[in-house]
């Protein structure tokens, strides 16, 4: 029967020891680790911390881990490479074994240091006949929690990132402030293709026990969070009926809580999870690992009755011999009870008989007599019982040889059967290598054969003809064309999409592209000839006036009334200004001074203008300002009727337009008369333009195409 499989889910390189002692209680091991422990991402805060460790009343370490993270940062901050310098005065607090002797690998133990552990921690495994328990609740119970021994005090907490923080708010809930740093950070692994093979076959029917040690409540939910992504839901269904062995209350809590239905308390520390998997694979080995292990005993067993004493069982050779001589012994016995039977002494002696018998009974008897005759069968129950002697003396020696043989070709079957599982277990763990190998082959096949897919069809668009790539680019050319004509109306970029085709065409220079090449020269030609029409400078001047709009003077306007025909820019204080600037008459003169004065107040009263609409006057201030947007929304209309070519819109929204300028507005401004002249040009240089198509090239194209 195969051994039994113990998954060992701790972080890489920190599960030798326990892998070694399970490998010598006779187990197959099988490392899949669930959590990943690192540096964290940033150690400033705990170089901080233990830069000023003497301001701490208690420094407490979660974890192995903990302290071999946080004493190298220590050396680092006290650049001592051998071993960093710990405060005497500041006790360290632990929650287990692993941590205690972590610390003292580091120099770090009693008597020269106050190191606070559970009870348990420094050796004694059991206190009271009870297990040690090894956590927060039980590192607490060993620190001082009467009132107000933690009050004021500080404490540093030295941990991974996550984790439980109970023991933290006892601490507070005391009076101390904490300060929890991070010295490690626990991530989560990948397992390789090998090892989610191995733990597959593991879960198939019939594969040999295995069970899960479950050293953290983390690793717990990693393991369903990977299987969950690995497995199919048969596999996962499997994994939750699998034998698992937690140390903790709290690990077995979180295992149930996720469907695993099976999970063995264990004792904290190697030696409780060693002593676990061992009672669970002995209660799960069967009658052929009994029957595998070596008999201890020396003496051999000799039977010496008539009826075989019972034997254990033996292996099957030795036994058949055993058969053969059992019978021949048991015949010689009961043949040398029956010759000692024989030669026992008759109870009575029959009547002489012969020459005796025949004497006449009056005769007198003789002087002397013959010499009386040995019984004869005196001599034969002798030589039986010899016999028989001999023959149980013989079958004795016979007996002594077969079971020294026996017990030599036993010898020689327990150390063949011992080889035999030592190969047999080597066999197994190079078919486990092989499944993994082989399912790693699997997924590089699957790829490279998506891959070789990949190259083919991109083999097949290679090869296509290349008078296909040629007519693509030729047809997208076009079409590019005639988008341009359609939707913009841009000739340019028409005529040279057709010129580039036409390039590509005299560089392939193949008779099939004749026809298409005078199509298109035809249509080249038919581009050329568009007059050029500058309808970007026309819209920019409509802009241009759109702008001045709102500045150009009404003919109701105040302002009109002081305008010059040389000056229609200047405002009427800039021409009052003017007038100012004339040299004044001379003081002397009193009656030249009147005429000016009256003059000059006369023309600030009256002025005399000749205008052809007299409704153009009375615009209030509301109507000028409708006017005008009235003038710039006839311009807009304008503007889009130009980008969209439809000259009769354009033309009549620029005739109004001009109209309304022309009416309203002072023409005698500079400011009208330039407006006026932009629109003037704008209309002259937005002439209609009939945009001719590409129906023939088009057409050639798919005729090319057909062919």
């Amino acid at each position: 029967m195969p051994r039994p499989t113990v998954v060992v889910t701790r972080p890489a390189g920190q599960s030798r020891q326990l892998t070694e002692a399970l490998q010598s209680a006779g187990l197959d091991v099988l490392g899949f680790p669930l959590l990943a422990i690192g540096p964290p991402a940033d150690d400033a805060a705990l170089r901080a911390a233990l830069a000023r460790l003497a301001d701490y009343a208690l420094v407490v370490f979660v974890s192995p881990n903990a302290v071999s993270f946080a004493l190298d940062a220590l050396a680092h901050v006290q650049n001592a490479p051998a071993l960093p310098q710990w405060p005497a005065e500041v006790p360290v607090a632990v929650v287990g074994p692993s941590s205690v002797a972590a610390l003292a690998e580091r120099g770090i133990a009693a008597p020269a240091y106050r190191v606070i552990a559970p009870a348990g921690a420094h050796g004694n495994a059991e206190i009271h006949n009870e297990p040690a328990r090894f956590d927060s609740e039980a590192l607490w119970s060993e620190l001082d929690t009467t009132p107000g021994a933690f009050s004021g005090q500080r404490v540093l907490i030295v941990r991974g990132n996550g984790g439980r923080d109970w023991l933290g708010d006892r601490l507070r809930d005391a009076g101390a402030t904490v300060d929890a740093v991070e010295a490690y950070s626990r991530t989560l692994p990948e397992p390789t293709a090998m090892q989610w093979q191995a733990v597959r076959d593991n879960l198939k029917p019939g594969a040999p026990p295995c069970a899960w040690l479950l050293t953290s409540s983390e690793a717990v939910r990693n393991l369903d969070a990977l299987a969950r992504l690995h497995l199919s839901p048969q596999e996962h269904e499997r994994l939750k009926q699998m034998q698992c062995i937690a140390p903790h209350a709290r690990i077995a809590a979180q295992a149930n809580a996720l469907g695993f239905a099976h999970v063995l308390p264990a004792a904290p520390g190697d030696a409780g999870l060693l002593a676990a998997c061992t009672q669970w694979a002995d209660a799960h080995a069967g009658p052929a690992e009994a029957l595998a292990r070596p008999d201890t005993s020396d003496t051999p067993v000799v039977a010496v009755a008539p009826t075989p004493a019972p034997r254990a069982p033996v292996p099957d050779s030795p036994s058949t011999k055993v058969d053969r001589v059992t019978p021949d012994t048991t015949s010689s016995s009961s043949s040398a009870s029956a010759a000692a039977a024989a030669s026992a002494p008759p109870p009575h002696v029959a009547p002489p008989t012969g020459a005796a018998a025949s004497a006449p009974a009056g005769s007198a008897a003789p002087a002397f007599s013959a010499p009386r005759r040995m019984n004869p069968w005196w001599i034969v129950a002798a030589v039986i019982v010899l016999a028989t002697a001999a023959g149980f003396w013989w079958l004795q020696l016979r007996v002594e040889h077969l079971t020294q043989e026996l017990a030599r070709r036993q010898q020689n079957n327990d150390a063949l059967v011992q080889e035999t599982r030592v190969l047999s277990r080597n066999a197994q763990e190079t078919v486990k290598e092989l499944q993994a190998k082989v399912g790693a082959l699997d997924g590089q096949v699957v790829e490279t054969r998506d891959k070789q897919v990949a190259l083919e069809q991109v083999y097949q668009d290679l090869m296509r003809n290349r008078d296909d790539w040629e007519i693509a680019e030729i047809q997208q050319l076009l079409t590019n064309a005639g988008q341009q004509l359609q939707l913009s109306g841009n000739v340019q970029v028409a005529l040279a999409a057709l010129q580039s085709a036409d390039a590509r065409l005299a560089r392939a220079d193949k008779p099939q592209y004749n026809q298409l090449r005078r199509a298109l020269a035809r249509d080249i030609a038919r581009m050329k000839a568009v007059p050029d029409t500058d309808l970007t400078g026309a819209a920019i001047k409509l802009d241009e006036s759109i702008n001045q709009i709102d500045v150009l003077p009404l003919l109701s306007g105040e302002r009109m009334l002081d305008r010059t025909p040389g000056e229609s820019g200047k405002p009427a204080s800039a021409a009052q200004a003017s007038q100012n600037a004339q040299p004044a008459p001379e003081a002397g003169n009193a009656f030249t001074r009147l005429w000016h004065y009256v003059l000059g107040e006369m023309g600030q009263v009256i002025r005399i203008r000749k205008v052809d609409d007299a409704n153009a006057l009375l615009l209030s201030g509301d109507q000028g300002w409708f006017l005008r947007e009235n003038v710039k929304l006839r311009l807009l209309n304008a503007r889009l009727a130009l980008l969209s070519r439809n000259e009769p819109v354009f033309r009549n929204d620029l005739a109004a337009a001009q109209a309304l300028i022309s009416r309203y507005f002072d023409t005698r401004s500079r400011r009208v008369q330039g407006v006026l002249t932009l629109l003037k040009q704008a209309q002259a240089s937005a002439v209609s333009v009939s945009l001719p198509t590409m129906a023939e090239s088009l057409g050639a194209l798919r005729a090319l195409k057909k062919e």
